[in-house]
């Protein structure tokens, strides 16, 4: 039989034979045992206790992660960089669409839309003109009118196809047509011209009609109308047929002549704008929407 190691036995004889067995080869590379401090080569590695587990992180461990860290970065960098650009180039452009907005006549910036109007006028200064007059349909349209100034006129009319007379003229009044409602309104004319009937040609004045509410001594003559000049608000809607329609606060100086002549020497004080259709004002009198004084 061979010999027992020594340093089993004397450990057995000191602890009457209870001793703890001693501890073989193998179990020195157990990793559950924690080696001795002294065993561990200082500076070659930090020992990090993780659930019973021993982590060892060497400097190579610690390298590797410091490089990653240094390369992950630059990347974060561009990514900031890169999200700041996208943020002002897009205030720039939240800008410029502002400032083509704001742009346009009348400071208000508005495009022409699909129905053709175009609010904040043309930017010219109403004419001088008398107070307004307001009537209206049954239908709810309504209208505003106020004179601006009269005279005489040498041109050729539709219904007279060749120059008047020698010594006459074809008698007109010129006003500012409004739209006072929020809602778009048929075109319509309701001023007519009235003129004093002696002043009136002898062959056309069977054609000068009197109508209640205004001097005996005058009548209204045929008269056409059409829109000089657009004044304030948008342009005037086409509409079917034809018609053309005024957009909401549209102003408009439209002249209204006469189709027959009259004497050279009218003048403003010799004729008057006045409104008496039944359309406009029912079972009332002739209104007069004054000149200016």
């Amino acid at each position: 039989m061979g010999a027992r190691p020594t340093g089993a036995r004397v450990g057995r004889e000191e602890s009457g034979g209870r001793g703890r067995p001693p501890v073989e080869g193998p179990e020195a590379g157990d990793p559950y045992i924690v080696q001795d401090e002294a065993s561990v080569r200082p500076g070659s590695m930090r020992v990090r206790a993780t659930s019973g587990v021993q982590v060892r992180l060497g400097e190579r461990g610690r390298e590797g992660g410091r490089r990653r860290r240094q390369e992950r970065a630059p990347a974060s960098r561009r990514g900031g960089l890169v999200a700041a650009g996208v943020l002002v180039l897009a205030g720039l452009v939240t800008i410029g669409i502002v400032l083509t907005r704001g742009g346009g006549d009348g400071g208000t910036g508005a495009e022409p839309s699909a129905a053709g109007t175009r609010p904040g006028g043309t930017g010219a200064p109403l004419p001088r003109a008398g107070t307004p007059i307001e009537v209206g349909t049954a239908d709810g349209s309504k209208y505003k009118l106020a004179a601006v100034t009269g005279g005489v006129s040498d041109g050729v009319v539709s219904t007279f196809q060749s120059s008047p007379p020698s010594g006459t003229a074809f008698a007109y009044i010129e006003y500012l047509l409004t739209n006072p409602t929020r809602q778009k309104v048929l075109l319509d004319y309701p001023g007519d011209v009235f003129v004093r009937r002696d002043l009136v040609t002898p062959d056309a004045r069977g054609r000068c009609m009197p109508q209640a509410g205004v001097p005996a001594e005058m009548c209204t003559p045929p008269t056409h109308s059409q829109v000089v000049r657009r004044v304030r608000g948008g342009a005037l809607i086409p509409g079917d047929g034809g018609d053309k329609f005024m957009p909401p606060g549209g102003t408009y100086l439209v002249r209204a002549t006469v189709d027959v002549p009259v004497q050279r020497s009218t003048t403003r004080k010799d004729m008057g704008l006045y409104v008496w259709k039944q359309l406009y004002m029912a079972d009332r009198l002739a209104e007069p929407a004054p000149f200016p004084r």
